[in-house]
């Protein structure tokens, strides 16, 4: 079984993810990493041809992860994947729930800090809080599970979180 992770970038898909999926003793897969394997950083990528070219190659490899994930498996998705209505079919079509890592805007921000994320570079803290607050609704329509992050104690959000992933093995 493969449980997905979506959120805005630095709401902690990838650690809270990767820590959860170790407790729990499944797989664990990032698709940027994915990405990055064979098309260089999403980042280099994003930059050198843009995001509509960064965002296809996001499909393509959400599908070879979807059709390889070995086992029981989390997946962090990118922040931007769910913006792709293929991608939102795909995860459908394969049974994958999707968990919503809602994360407080001031968690994020602080995570943000000192990020050289192309989608973020150059902004202003209002302009990024109006990114998080559009995709929110965005976040919401394709969960099927909100998993509130309010606080920066992470063993506890880890530990809320694996259990939140293995409720869905037993569905």
């Amino acid at each position: 079984m493969i449980v997905a992770l979506t959120g805005f970038m630095a709401s902690g898909k990838t650690t809270f993810g990767r820590a959860a999926a170790a407790r729990l003793g499944w797989d664990f897969i990032d698709l940027d990493q994915e990405i990055g394997k064979t098309h260089g950083s999403p980042a280099e990528l994003f930059d050198s041809r843009g995001e509509a070219c960064f965002r296809a190659v996001e499909t393509e490899v959400l599908s070879e992860v979807l059709s390889s994930a070995p086992g029981d498996t989390v997946l962090a998705l990118g922040g931007g994947a769910i913006l792709r209505e293929e991608n939102l079919q795909m995860l459908r079509e394969a049974g994958v729930p999707i968990v919503w890592l809602d994360t407080d805007f001031d968690i994020i921000l602080s995570e943000l800090d000192n990020s050289d994320r192309p989608t973020v570079r150059g902004k202003s803290v209002a302009e990024v809080r109006a990114m998080y607050e559009k995709r929110r609704p965005l976040y919401a329509d394709a969960a099927d599970f909100v998993f509130p992050v309010r606080t920066t104690d992470y063993a506890r959000v880890i530990e809320d979180l694996a259990g939140t992933i293995n409720s869905f093995k037993k569905i």
